[in-house]
């Protein structure tokens, strides 16, 4: 062990090179296959809200807001109170937020259930249904049976500690009943959003709907959004921007009488920089011979034509569009906060996907959306697919690297929409990506997209995955909610130790434009400007824009060595990416409260310290998801309760798979089906044919040893969480022992523990367990308004790591070393992030 050390104002760090063993589980020889697999009918009911073994809603704010509004701490974190939060959340969309009062009960008792805390409401606007926020016609006046509606779910959510994101813009369909020209109503529906940016008509209506939506009272609380504390988020544009939309074509295809408009800004822009057409054309090098900017004859870039102008010219427009963003979103954020003295926190619209990191710092947060595999095609007509691969098998290529890479510095950040959509197989690996590395990167808000599906109304009782991203009737997906939660929000998940800034001006951001390196749905972000793919999995990361300091103590991306295997160890050591077994990698989550596997574990054994988990093969080529989760104690050592979930292959009953590039059908899901092809890296499809209810599932045979001494009870669970059947659990060399699989025709069980007699208790192989960031009771908001929040300094401490060797076989026995951290951490943060490497 070589141990380096230095001392700094506020920190100490103490580097340790540590081998392989002391760091990643035990991966023994394969274990033998089960005889047959079974696939078993499984559904969660939609209005479940039942007080039972896995109910996590003792856990919320009830009502949501009691303690004041979300706020942003002096650290760039959100509190409410004196407590810091984070959100677990959930997207509803039109019809379902407009659904009858018995519904919007029933779904905001099982949301609250699951420990959801957030719903953000999505596309209130939307134009596919009449059932939405407008009284026709025209998109200017509230329907007040469907405002009603949504007062009532909103009161509903309050009352369960369930917050609310209100969306602005997402769908409306601007229309010349609306008085604007029309030329309007001949556009596509997000073209229309880019009117916004320069002219000033569809501006002012977006204005005028955010007044009469937010300071309209709501009945049932008697409070406006506006100053309703339970309101923590309103989000100015889904998805869009003006340099997003150029990317797009979108101004290209504007009508003539939109042309002119954004022509006329053009030009204004161009005179108040150069003043006349001859400094102008020396700037440039040339104009077209019908150029004149005192007659305001200079033409807008459009794509096609773009590549002809010169290099000089190429970044005035570049800087103009950009100007254009920057200019929409400070106006709208100033009109909610000055004119409406809307009390929510303000975003603009997604990172890279409209928003840049110079122009979203000057929002209250940032935020991301993300896809893996997102259905390419037309759903709606059938003919789509969805590219059948494991995200487990491409760490450097992930959604966890992407969206890494769009945090600011200083700024809370949520991912307000993610999904790993049907009928990709490994869709449950999905959450357990998300929540835990986002709490590695310390992120302050993670939803899923949506739940239900629009075609479905508020009929939520269908027993069966609606369409490609329906969330709520996936056993597969809504199992993981639980543990996105302990991950996540509980924080059993380490923030990571050592943070890397990636900076990014905002004349590099112009030029990312310019040069059309940044594109659509790809806008500049930490990528972009030079952040290798491996440090997000390693390292905390930030992006720093103009006009804001480099964190001290942080990392620069070349300061971080790739590793020279396929392993991928956080600078904590709880998370483990393993792909040294080519096309079968494994992602493992080792904490003292949670304990998780996902990837192709089937047929070997992982021992995690206090677990061992032995996993026999798999439907999906040996694809599970295992999570192991303490319910009660502060860790396994003295857990009273625990929870096993453990998911696998996952469709409708009747469901039909077909390659779309040949149109195979490659299987029929029956529970009579014993095996199924390798489905790995294909394009699959259901020809929108989803199939029948119920959902149908995978039991996955697995043995948990639990190292203690103390014993053990075990059950199997039925669908709301209600112990239906015992488990057999026997003693081996002093540790209890239980099996799960399709036998018991469950998802999840519970396993209680009960002390014996006093015994040591096992070393945990991972760091001391971080306070929970929920549950401690908080401090009531104090009577006087809080403007400027501050945080208290505390005393610094020095985090105690204990590691302990553990024998680590694997196909491949490579040597390993790994770099580990003791960090310096206040009681409430970490102060300061310190050194560390990790190399493999």
């Amino acid at each position: 062990m070589k141990i380096g050390r230095s001392i700094r104002v506020l920190s100490m760090t103490i580097l340790c090179v540590l081998t392989v063993s002391s760091i990643l589980p035990y991966i023994s020889q394969p274990v033998s296959a089960n005889s047959q697999q079974t696939l078993f009918q499984f559904y969660f009911p939609w209005n479940d809200g039942e007080a039972t073994s896995i109910d996590l809603s003792v856990y919320l704010h009830k009502p949501a807001g009691k303690y004041g509004h979300v706020y942003v701490g002096s650290d760039g974190r959100l509190y409410v109170g004196s407590q810091r939060i984070r959100f677990l959340g959930i997207n509803l969309v039109s019809p379902a937020i407009f659904a009858p009062q018995s519904v919007a009960e029933a779904l905001a008792k099982r949301f609250a259930k699951y420990g959801i805390n957030l719903v953000r409401l999505h596309a209130l606007d939307a134009h596919w249904t009449s059932d939405n926020i407008f009284r026709a016609p025209g998109t200017r006046e509230l329907d007040p049976t469907r405002l009603d509606r949504l007062d009532y779910l909103v009161a509903k959510l309050k009352e369960n500690g369930i917050y609310v994101n209100i969306n602005l813009l997402c769908y409306r369909s601007f229309s010349s009943s609306d008085g604007l020209p029309r030329e309007v109503d001949s556009m596509n529906i997000k073209d229309k959003h880019i009117l916004g940016f320069f002219y000033k008509p569809v501006r002012d209506l977006q204005k005028e709907f955010a007044r009469k939506l937010l300071t309209h009272v709501n009945p049932y609380t008697g409070l406006s959004y506006a100053e309703d504390p339970a309101i923590a988020f309103i989000e100015i544009l889904n998805e869009y921007g003006m340099v997003f939309g150029w990317f797009d074509g979108a101004v290209d295809r504007l009508p003539d009488v939109f042309k002119s408009e954004l022509q006329k800004k053009w030009n204004e822009y161009l005179r108040q920089k150069y003043g006349s057409t001859t400094n102008l054309r020396n700037a440039w090098g040339r104009l077209y011979s019908d150029e004149n900017l005192e007659a305001g004859t200079v033409r807008i870039f459009t794509l096609s034509e773009y590549s002809n102008r010169p290099t000089a010219a190429q970044r005035d427009w570049a800087q103009f569009l950009w100007y254009l963003d920057y200019d929409y979103f400070r106006d709208m954020y100033n009109y909610l906060k000055n004119e409406l003295k809307v009390k929510a926190l303000v975003i603009g619209t997604q990172m890279t996907w409209g928003g840049t990191p110079n122009i979203m710092q000057h929002m209250d947060l940032a935020d991301s959306h993300g896809y893996w595999n997102y259905p390419a095609g037309d759903f709606w007509s059938g003919d789509y697919y969805v590219l059948n691969t494991a995200m487990v098998n491409n760490p450097t290529s992930s959604t966890i690297v992407g969206m890494a890479n769009q945090k600011i510095a200083g700024k809370p950040h949520t991912i307000s929409e993610y999904n790993h959509p049907f009928p990709n197989m490994y869709r449950a690996e999905g959450w357990v990506f998300l929540s835990a590395y986002g709490a590695f990167h310390d992120w302050d808000g993670i939803l899923p997209y949506c739940y239900g599906d629009p075609d479905y109304g508020w009929n939520f009782d269908t027993r069966r995955i609606m369409a490609t991203l329906d969330f709520g009737q996936d056993p597969q997906r809504w199992a993981m909610m639980i543990t996105a939660h302990m991950l996540f929000v509980r924080g059993d998940v380490q923030v990571a130790r050592q943070w890397v800034a990636v900076e990014l001006s905002r004349d590099q951001e112009i030029e990312f434009i310019r040069s059309r390196t940044a594109g659509v749905w790809n806008l500049p972000n930490g990528r972009m400007a030079g952040n290798p793919a491996h440090t997000a999995l390693l390292h905390g990361v930030v992006v720093v824009p103009s006009n804001r300091s480099r964190p001290p103590n942080t990392l620069l991306p070349r300061d971080v060595p790739a590793p020279s295997q396929s392993v991928y160890v956080s600078d904590t050591g709880e998370l483990i990416w393993d792909c040294r077994e080519s096309g079968r990698c494994v992602f493992i989550v080792n904490t003292s409260r949670s304990k998780v596997l996902t990837g192709f574990i089937g047929g070997k054994r992982f021992d995690l310290g206090e677990i061992v988990i032995e996993v026999k093969n798999a439907l999906l080529n040996g694809w599970a998801t295992i999570a192991i989760h303490v319910i009660e104690g502060s860790s396994f050592r003295d857990a009273k309760r625990v929870l096993v979930v453990a998911v696998g292959l996952t469709t409708n009953t009747e469901t039909k798979i077909y390659n779309y590039d040949n149109k195979q059908l490659l299987f029929t899901a029956t529970t009579d089906l014993a095996s199924i092809p390798n489905l790995h890296g294909l394009k699959l499809t259901t020809y929108r044919d989803m199939g029948r209810a119920p959902t149908i599932t995978e039991g996955i045979e697995a043995t948990i040893t639990i190292k203690t001494s103390n014993r053990a009870t075990a059950y199997a669970l039925d669908n709301i969480g209600k112990r239906k059947s015992s488990l057999s659990v026997t003693t081996s060399g002093g540790n209890q022992v239980i099996s799960i699989g399709s036998s018991y025709q469950t998802l999840w069980y519970e396993v209680t523990m009960t002390t014996t007699t006093p015994t040591s208790t096992p070393t945990p192989t991972t760091t001391t367990p971080t306070t929970p960031i929920t549950t401690p009771t908080p401090t009531p908001t104090p009577t006087t308004p809080r403007t400027t929040p501050t945080t208290p300094t505390p005393t610094p401490t020095v985090t105690t790591v204990t590691v302990v060797p553990v024998t680590l076989s694997t196909v491949v026995n490579v040597p390993v070393t790994v770099a580990v951290t003791f960090t310096v951490t206040s009681p409430i943060t970490t102060v300061v992030p310190v050194t560390h490497t990790t190399t493999v």
